[in-house]
């Protein structure tokens, strides 16, 4: 598995209902499509993927690698499944262009005992009754750095 699907994949653990069950839920808000997306991606469900993500799907990594559909569905095959930590999510803040959404949201996560975050941007169209996704972008958040206090230089 890339470097950055591993970090994905950690960053988008989800604990929560089977897949069977979130699989058959419908997708009637976007909000629902990218609870869907997140989840299947965490639970390496890719009967789940295949239904929330629309064919011309693509997914911009936290590494600012670009991955089409086919290829993001062959990053969560069963067989590549790993463990990972679970994932807080802040409310998602949802801005609707017709049958288009634009999604953001933060994603929190501990690895190692450092907690980090990416900013997630999704976008989602709807297709008859149900929303696909069409997009999705990860932008690691930077951590702030505490700087030592420094002496000033003596004067001459």
């Amino acid at each position: 598995m890339r470097p950055s699907s591993l970090l994905l994949a950690a960053a988008l653990s989800i604990l929560g209902a089977s897949t069977q069950a979130w699989a058959a839920d419908p997708l009637k808000t976007p909000e629902d499509a990218a609870r869907a997306y997140f989840r299947s991606e965490a639970q390496f469900d890719l009967d789940g993927l295949k239904a929330v993500l629309d064919p011309q799907f693509v997914e911009i990594s936290p590494l600012g690698e670009v991955d089409e559909y086919a290829k993001v569905l062959s990053f969560y095959t069963p067989d590549k499944k790993i463990a990972t930590p679970p994932v807080a999510f802040d409310p998602y803040q949802l801005r609707m262009h017709g049958d288009t959404a634009v999604i953001t949201t933060r994603a929190s996560f501990t690895i190692q005992g450092q907690t980090r975050a990416m900013t997630v941007g999704l976008v989602a169209h709807r297709v008859g009754s149900e929303w696909k996704m069409l997009s999705a972008q990860y932008t690691p958040v930077r951590q702030k750095q505490v700087l030592s206090p420094v002496s000033p230089a003596p004067a001459h």
